[in-house]
């Protein structure tokens, strides 16, 4: 196993030791009856997000620079051959994505290339896979899962007209741009739009994903790649050939589709260096041209030399096979994969962690500040009713007073919470509004309606920009109801732990940056696709609707998470006072009902005490059962790097 290997293999253990850890807890919280709904649900997002794939890595190349072998020599050398297509000319003849989800029956499912004649984007026909074709193989029989894979490569003979339909151009100079015609006529186009591969790998199971893009032609072409794919993972390793230099088409699929979504965990990966192995030449020729045409490329690219990895992926694959470690270093794929294991998978942990970590100290916070104040309050009754000894029943008497005082002013306190509840309903309703699907749909179906009312240029930009318009006024909406949420709820939290001494803090803030950001992204990504200037094509109205509609059921999820996310908040950020509220009016209850109860003489006064230290030593007891379930999700939170001996708590 691969140093690669090794570490993505261990960022999935360990998500899965912190799943069951959370897990325990959530089972803990429901049996010990502290938990209320808001609670649970907080923690079922977080096992909702421990959930999803661990790592992400897709692979962009245009035609012929290797980028299968690639993957094969990472991945899947375990398996003794080739198992995506690696060959001579165009081999990936569409993006491909390959994971494993036990829900799904193991196969290949390929999404017809006429499914562009729909508007529907991929994200929409991944719902629902009956109209993919399946190929189903056996996942323990490597030539089966090869041929299985081939289908990949499936091509189809059209008409010039057709393949414009379907979305292709025909007939430009740069072949990586236009699709060239047969002799007779006719345009090969890739049979199937997109491939997915469920595959039960070790690695697959561990989280990775992979994405295999096939091109400037089908990523240009594909909304889904510049809009989701492409931005969304985790690494991008940006694949060129030493032979073949770095060309016009590579370019443009760097500055459009790389570069411009992140800055880090994006690599460029020179392959075939194997071809500058000249036998005529030293050693240190060889390294001093290889590092040459590192150089060049890192300038090309504008990034730094160092993120510019030479490899031969061939003959990396070869070595792996015949396990030949000094053909493995050669191939310089160890340097590869020894950055993305220091680089990609800490950064993942240490996102998922922060993630997790913030929404588990929340809740377990609340349950502990809670039985915190179930033990103060247990020993402040006892030591009231301690005092009592040896006093009359006039002293008795006065405390009953004094306590039925307490519990007026705190009724009067509760009519204060009511209203907040009512203004809170307001601000609530009024907040997710913001967020509905509802609003969302008049904006698309506007901007949609402006589109169509005119094939000019200008008239398709006028219909993006309201889209985005509307949905940034959205967004700002949002934030300042929410602002108007906090400092309500930050005067409250402060009125109830002045007057009676709860413990509340302040309240959880909540931000739509996240969202912001994305939005933000989405505008530029559709800037640098359609620019004012550009000219409306039959392909290029063709285009810019599937984008449109890809971009819309984007944000359609833009929204739903922050429509998800705001509920949480609301709920959590009232949970701390409606639960220390409950507390204390129930400890209130108690202390009269305990002071009333001796003075009737049906209780005597040291049976009373020992029944509120033994609710004391349970408080206590409870209070250490949180701690000690808690305590295994904080260790392995509390792992630096994924790379450490991660063992099950």
């Amino acid at each position: 196993m691969g140093v690669l290997d090794k570490t993505i293999a261990e960022l999935g253990g360990w998500q899965g030791d912190l799943s069951r850890a959370v897990t325990d807890f959530r089972e803990w919280l429901a049996e010990s009856g502290l938990a209320d709904s808001a609670m649970l649900e907080r923690v079922d997002r977080i096992q909702g997000r421990l959930g999803r794939s661990a790592v992400s890595i897709a692979f962009v190349a245009e035609f012929s620079r290797g980028k299968s072998e690639l993957i094969n020599a990472l991945f899947f050398a375990d398996q003794g051959q080739r198992i995506v297509p690696s060959s001579a000319g165009r081999t990936t003849m569409c993006p491909t994505e390959l994971f494993w989800d036990e829900n799904v029956p193991t196969g290949i499912y390929l999404l017809p290339m006429e499914s562009r004649l729909d508007d529907r984007p991929i994200a929409v026909w991944r719902e629902d896979l009956t109209d993919w074709q399946a190929v189903s193989f056996q996942a323990n029989n490597a030539g089966e899962l090869k041929n299985a894979f081939s289908a990949v490569r499936d091509v189809d003979q059209v008409s010039p007209e057709r393949a414009a339909e379907l979305g292709f151009f025909v007939g430009a100079d740069d072949p990586a741009i236009g699709l060239e015609q047969n002799a007779d006529g006719t345009v090969d186009v890739p049979r199937w739009r997109y491939a997915l591969v469920n595959l039960p790998h070790p690695l697959l199971k561990s989280g990775l994903t992979i994405i295999d893009t096939p091109g400037l032609n089908a990523i240009g072409n594909e909304p889904e790649l510049t809009i989701n794919t492409i931005p969304n993972a985790d690494a991008v390793l940006f694949v060129l050939a030493a032979d073949a230099g770095v060309t016009r088409s590579d370019i443009d699929v760097w500055r459009e589709h790389i570069s411009a979504t992140h800055s880090t965990g994006r690599l460029a990966v020179l392959n075939k260096i194997d071809g500058l192995w000249d036998e005529l030449k030293t050693p240190d020729e060889i390294q001093e041209e290889i590092d040459g045409q590192v150089r060049r490329v890192a300038d090309t690219l504008r990034i730094e030399p160092e993120r510019v990895f030479p490899v031969s992926a061939q003959k990396g694959l070869v070595a792996r096979v015949h396990n030949d470690g000094p053909l493995l270093a050669r191939s310089g794929l160890l340097a590869l994969e020894q950055t993305l294991s220091e680089d990609l998978v800490p950064q993942q942990r240490r996102i998922v962690g922060e993630h997790v970590e913030r929404e588990f100290e929340a809740v377990a916070g609340q349950v502990m500040s809670l039985l915190k104040a179930q033990r103060r309050n247990a020993a402040e009754q006892a030591f009231e009713l301690g005092s009592l000894r040896g006093k009359n029943r006039d002293k008795m008497g006065v405390m009953a007073t004094r306590i039925r005082t307490e519990r007026e002013e705190f009724d009067q306190s509760l009519r204060q919470l009511q209203g907040l509840r009512s203004v809170f309903a307001r601000h609530s309703s009024a907040l997710l509004a913001t967020t509905g699907t509802d609003r969302l749909k008049r904006h698309v179906r506007e901007s949609r309606d402006m589109m169509r009312a005119s094939k000019l240029s200008l008239g398709l930009h006028e219909g993006m920009n309201h889209l985005f318009h509307r949905i940034r006024g959205d967004i700002e909406e949002s934030e300042g109801v929410i602002g108007e949420i906090c400092t309500m709820m930050g005067a409250m939290y402060r009125s109830f732990s002045a007057e009676h001494g709860l413990n509340l803090g302040s309240p959880v803030l909540f931000s739509m940056d996240r969202f912001k950001r994305e939005v933000e992204r989405l505008d530029a990504v559709r800037r640098s696709q359609f620019g004012p200037t550009t000219m409306m094509t039959t392909e290029r109205w063709a285009l810019m609707r599937r984008f449109f509609e890809t971009i819309a059921v984007r944000i359609k999820d833009v929204y739903k998470a922050a429509a998800k996310e705001i509920q949480g908040w609301l709920r959590s950020v009232m949970a701390p006072i409606e639960g220390q509220v409950r507390e204390h009016q129930a400890q209130l209850k108690k202390r009269l009902d305990s002071v009333k109860r001796v003075l009737e003489a049906n209780e005597s006064l040291d049976d009373k005490i020992a029944e509120i230290e033994g609710n004391q030593k349970s408080a206590e007891s409870r209070l250490a059962a949180c701690e000690a379930v808690a305590a295994p999700v904080r260790q392995l939170l509390s792992y630096a790097d994924p790379a450490d001996q991660l063992q099950p708590a």
